[in-house]
């Protein structure tokens, strides 16, 4: 397709409007609890609402994926993106209706890489699908940076609820151009479902649910989702909160998080190949990020900075191993796809779970117990890791599988 990296263009401004409905609330969470006359706790809910589509619909996502075609599926994503920023823009006083809102915005995001995939990997054939994956898996960075340096400049001078209207627009754009520009080469949506197994090796969800390795990946996974998302809706109180900095200097330091995961997403791929073992790296991620997350209240101005690269580095880089150690551990090929689902599934469930319970213990003990939840469950991705590891020796001799 001579267009493909133009198409390529549109399908990563869909998934950036997904990310910016997402991350528009975290530098304004202070302030949305004031006028919401919540707490601390309870603000938290207004992120991970948003995954909660995720949960419930990781391992369907391939069925819906199937019944209306990558393109039908895209823009009704987009059609969620903007029905629940149109409720938002109403409930910025309203708690139980702003809790709605965001659930149904988070129905994209619970589908938009899956889509996204799909998308590149039939304009790109095999090796050639690696850049551009690379690429387009850095939406959620570029959002987080437009998110974190634009929301409170906007919100001064156009009131809060003009930043949901401002998404509705950037997603109906973006919808129009996908309507008339994203096209699926024939045959693409057979080719992405892959050749139908025959009846003795029909993939069963029950094989996966029993299988040890795929849980200890999807706890992984579950664990630096709990990390990541945490830090993407903290950093930015914990700067203002703790360190006492402006909302504006809070907001542009947690942007480097961001900043940082672009570069790491693209050559991230490339680091992992040239790791032989990639639970040994899963392992050595989750070592640093105890590390990181005992210092997030032990920082200076200097540091600030080299916080965020850690966050980003560490989880980045466990993320992408576990993706690539999912399918190789499926006890057949049938059976990847409701690996890599039951993997996303705990993924979503880290995300729902983490900013709430984190940002519940710095309301009742301050953020150093916050810190020590972070350092706890990287704790349980060590334990995960090894157990993993160890398996895997016993399995092959005494050879770590790869």
């Amino acid at each position: 397709m001579k267009n493909r990296w133009g198409l390529l263009i549109v399908l990563f401004l869909a998934a950036l409007s997904v990310t910016l409905s997402q991350l528009k609330v975290v530098p304004l969470l202070g302030d949305l609890a004031v006028g919401l006359n919540v707490d601390q706790g309870q603000i938290a809910w207004i992120m991970s609402v948003f995954y909660l589509a995720g949960i419930i619909l990781a391992i369907p996502g391939g069925a819906i994926l199937g019944k209306l075609g990558p393109k039908k599926l895209l823009l009704s994503l987009l059609g969620f993106v903007i029905v629940g920023n149109i409720i938002g823009s109403f409930a910025t006083t309203n708690f139980p209706l702003l809790l709605v809102s965001r659930t149904i915005e988070g129905v994209a995001f619970s589908m938009i890489i899956m889509v996204g995939i799909v998308f590149i990997t039939s304009w790109f054939e095999g090796p050639a699908a690696g850049l551009p994956i690379g690429i387009f898996t850095t939406f959620p960075a570029f959002g987080s940076i437009i998110a974190y340096n634009t929301a409170i400049p906007i919100s001064s001078a156009n009131g809060v609820p003009f930043l949901w209207w401002a998404v509705v627009i950037f997603t109906a754009v973006v919808a129009v151009l996908v309507a008339i520009t994203i096209k699926l080469p024939n045959q693409a949506a057979a080719k992405s479902a892959g050749p139908a197994a025959p009846p003795d090796d029909a993939p069963r969800l029950s094989e996966v649910l029993m299988s040890g390795k795929i849980w200890l990946l999807a706890l992984c996974q579950g664990c630096v989702a709990f990390i990541l998302f945490t830090y993407i809706t903290i950093y930015p109180m914990v700067f203002q909160q703790f360190y006492g900095l402006d909302a504006i200097a809070s907001n542009q330091y947690a942007s480097f998080n961001g900043i940082f995961g672009i570069p790491f997403c693209i050559i991230g791929g490339f680091i992992i190949a040239k790791f032989k073992k990639p639970i040994l790296l899963i392992l050595i991620c989750f070592i640093g990020l105890v590390f990181t997350c005992f210092i997030t209240t032990h920082l200076s101005p200097p540091t600030y900075i080299v916080h965020t690269l850690l966050s980003a580095v560490f989880t980045g880089l466990t993320i992408s191993a576990v993706l690539v150690l999912a399918p190789m551990s499926a006890k057949r090929p049938s059976l990847i796809g409701y690996s890599v689902a039951l993997v996303n599934t705990v993924y979503f469930l880290g995300m729902f779970v983490g900013a709430p319970a984190v940002m519940g213990a710095a309301a009742s003990s301050g953020w150093g117990a916050a810190s020590m939840v972070l350092v706890a469950v990287s704790a349980i991705g060590i334990v995960s890791s090894i157990i993993f590891l160890a398996t895997s020796r016993q399995k092959s001799g005494g050879q770590i599988a790869k």
